[in-house]
Order: C-alpha cells, then sequence, then structure tokens
C-alpha cells in the first residue's frame, strides 16, 4: 500500500495504549500512526464480510465552517450540492482548481448551527488554506477541530446491531445522514457512511470519550462478535469495494470524472463553483481520455503503484493499487486505462504477468 503524502507531523490514536495491549502492529499510513493489524489480515477482512469489525480513523480530519455565509460559500467553492444540506444530512464532494483537478476531497455534513468537514489528514491545511483564500466579504469562519475530536469506524454486515447493542438509541439509515447518540456514556456523531460495501458507520467524538467508546463496544462483544481491524485490512476491503483513495489512486492532477465519482461529488445542476466549467465540458463531451477501473492479475509477484499496463508494446495505463483479496481468492487492482480498452475483458500485459479489466465494484454484499 504506497501512499504520497507530504505530511511531517504523525499523529497518533487516542487508543494506541489500547491497541499496543491488543497485539497491534502499526505502521505509519496519510501521517498517521495507524493499527495495520491486529492478528492476520485475512480473518480481518472475514470478520468485516461476516460479522462486524472497528477501525481506527486517525487519518481523518475535521473542520468546522461557521457563519452566516458558510453554507452558501461551501456551495461555491465544492463540486456537489451544499444548499440542498438539511440538518442531519450529508454529501461527498471534491474540491477543484480551475483546471478541474482535484485539490482534496471530503464529506460535508450539515449540522444545526454549522457544517462539519471531514477530509484526509494530510488534505486539511490545503483544504483550509485554498478556503480561507476564497473568503472576502463572506461572514465565514474555518475551524481545524482535528485536535480534539477523534473517529472510529463499524463496518459489516452486523455494524448496527453491534451499535444499537452499545447503546445507540436509533442509526441514520440513509448513507451519509448522520445523527447524535450516546455511546459508553458520552456524545457521539453517528454517520452512515460505508468504506467497505458493507454497512458502515463513522463515529466520530471527543477524544476524551475514546476508551469509553471502545469499552462500550467491547462490552458487547460477546453479544454481538466484532473484531479490531487494521488498516492494511481496510485497504483490501475498500479495494474490493472499487473505492479510490485520495493520495492513492487519485491526487491533484485527476479530475473527478477520472476517478469514477461523477455519480458521488458532482452536481451537474447546482450553478458556478471552481472549475465548473472543466467539468462540464468533460461530461458534454461525453468522456474522459483515461478512467479508473478494476484489474484482475494474474503472475505470481502482486505489482506496485504505478505498474505500466501494455497492449501491443503501447502504454494504455498504470496501477494505483493492488492486493490480493480473500474475498475473491485472487489479486486485484485499480489503475488507469486508455478509455479504448476500458471494456471488460480486455487483457493487457504488464511485468510479470497480465491484467484483465473488470467492472467496479469487485465485490458487493449479498441482498
Amino acid at each position: 500500500m504506497q501512499e504520497r503524502t507530504d505530511v511531517s507531523i504523525e499523529r497518533r490514536s487516542p487508543l494506541a495504549a489500547t491497541y499496543r495491549e491488543a497485539g497491534a502492529e502499526f505502521a505509519t499510513v496519510r501521517g498517521c500512526r495507524l493499527p495495520e493489524r491486529f492478528s492476520d489480515v485475512v480473518a480481518e477482512c472475514r470478520a468485516v464480510r461476516q460479522a462486524a469489525g472497528v477501525l481506527d480513523r486517525s487519518d481523518r480530519a475535521h473542520l468546522a465552517a461557521t457563519g452566516a455565509d458558510a453554507k452558501d460559500f461551501l456551495h461555491r467553492m465544492l463540486s456537489n450540492d451544499v444548499h440542498r444540506l438539511q440538518p442531519g444530512q450529508g454529501c461527498y464532494a471534491a474540491l477543484l482548481n480551475a483546471q478541474g483537478q482535484m485539490q482534496a476531497d471530503l464529506y460535508v455534513f450539515q449540522m444545526e448551527d454549522h457544517l462539519l468537514l471531514e477530509t484526509g489528514f494530510p488534505l486539511k491545511d490545503r483544504l483550509r488554506g485554498t478556503l480561507d483564500n476564497y473568503v472576502i466579504a463572506d461572514d465565514v469562519t474555518l475551524e481545524d477541530r482535528s485536535q480534539p475530536l477523534a473517529a472510529l469506524s463499524v463496518e459489516g454486515p452486523a455494524a448496527g446491531k453491534l451499535l444499537r447493542a452499545a447503546g445507540a438509541a436509533r442509526l441514520p439509515a440513509q448513507e451519509l445522514d448522520h445523527a447524535r447518540v450516546t455511546l459508553g456514556g458520552g456524545p457521539v456523531l453517528v454517520v452512515r457512511l460505508s468504506e467497505t460495501g458493507e454497512e458502515g458507520y463513522r463515529l466520530i467524538f471527543a477524544v476524551e470519550y475514546a476508551q469509553a467508546l471502545w469499552d462500550a463496544l467491547a462490552a458487547r462483544r460477546e453479544a454481538v462478535p466484532w473484531q479490531p481491524v487494521g488498516c492494511a485490512a481496510l485497504n483490501i476491503l475498500r479495494i474490493e469495494a472499487g473505492i479510490p483513495w485520495y493520495g492513492v489512486d487519485m491526487d491533484e492532477r485527476t479530475l473527478p470524472p477520472e476517478a469514477g465519482l461523477e455519480a458521488r461529488a458532482i452536481s451537474y445542476n447546482k450553478g458556478c463553483y471552481v472549475g465548473q466549467e472543466i467539468i462540464e465540458r468533460v461530461h458534454s463531451r461525453g468522456h474522459v481520455n483515461r478512467r479508473l477501473t478494476g484489474l484482475v492479475l494474474s503472475g505470481e509477484s502482486l505489482p506496485g503503484a504505478g505498474a505500466r499496463l501494455v497492449s501491443n508494446g503501447k502504454d494504455v495505463g498504470y496501477l494505483t493499487s493492488a492486493v490480493r483479496s480473500p474475498t475473491l481468492r485472487h489479486p486485484i487492482a485499480l489503475g488507469y486505462v486508455r478509455r479504448e480498452y476500458l471494456q471488460p475483458g480486455t487483457r493487457l500485459s504488464l511485468e510479470g504477468g497480465t491484467a484483465e479489466v473488470a467492472g467496479l465494484p469487485f465485490y458487493s454484499p449479498p441482498k
């Protein structure tokens, strides 16, 4: 799992000591010291696919946008429709430059009196700095709340059952809807958010409640079996679900349609925003020249990020992420491929093996 990041200060989870006692091995991921694994990675993947897994998300950062003009301002700046959000709702969006390239991706959650923005920890300073540069006469204040807030994710078909057993009186039903609940004796914002293809929830809370929340989940482990899951398993699970990560599968040179984010991150009806002209031009043309796609791999070794995809001696794309999938029982990857070669079943060459173009997601949970 190779990542591009310019973060120099390593962030640590408030639950690091608890994870060490549980036998976690740690790795630096997106500028944060996170559990890489607690046990066997395949067993952790299986726990999420069959029951529930709890994951540390200290690699996520949170900003609060306040002020009378905050909502209008973000609507003008971001690629998705912020105006439509009611309290308890959220959307996924991108901050673009004038060339339509992604400077950050983020979630926007409409709270009662402000908007909460969640992005990757390495992106928070860029996101805040860029937005601040556009604030002229607007009544908008952006506050970094990453230090006082922490986050966990609960993923799997039993995720909701686990949270209800731990005391959550209600859970949001629609993706990116959110609700305030009490867990472990403290207030927790629960967001319906899947990062594995399974039922999923993001828990956002004050760092001082971290241990009490973990203990509340641990106390329900016999009633609702779950397993702590590290970032190595999460990387496999999100690739199986066809979910790209910023800094890995997309960066500041990527257009959102190239990463397949049209349905999730773009509103074509909202009016002007930074980079809109380019996105509309792509939309009217009907295609981009390259696109992120799934690839089924063959070969003895697992290729790294950047491995070239070749057809008849011609470079036609490259890999961004590759893993051995325990769910599918063969290696899979995400990568960019020129549009002429995107037909599922197209076979491409790469060093040491082949890659067959596949639709995304690789895996969807049974209905």
